[in-house]
């Protein structure tokens, strides 16, 4: 699966903003996920249990503390769809 970067992010940060329940607009590449959005661990669950479903991948605990913010998550998905 080759999906763009663009396309990639729109639906990551989409993804993102439903789970915090906050507008697209609001969801920078740098925001913190813990720190700035108050996620803790079981939304990141929730964030891997749908990226996984979504684009069919699997992501390594390995990969889990590195996913921090928009941007890491998407770096880490493109590693995936490889």
């Amino acid at each position: 699966m080759n999906m763009k970067t663009e396309n990639l992010e729109m639906e990551i940060r989409s993804m993102i903003a439903e789970i915090a329940e906050m507008d697209e607009k609001e969801i920078e590449g740098n925001i913190s996920f813990q720190d700035e959005l108050g996620f803790d661990s079981m939304t990141a669950l929730e964030i891997i249990a749908k990226l996984e479903k979504k684009y069919k991948i699997k992501i390594s605990e390995g990969d889990l503390p590195n996913m921090i913010d928009l941007n890491s998550t998407i770096s880490i998905v493109q590693k995936y769809l490889r």
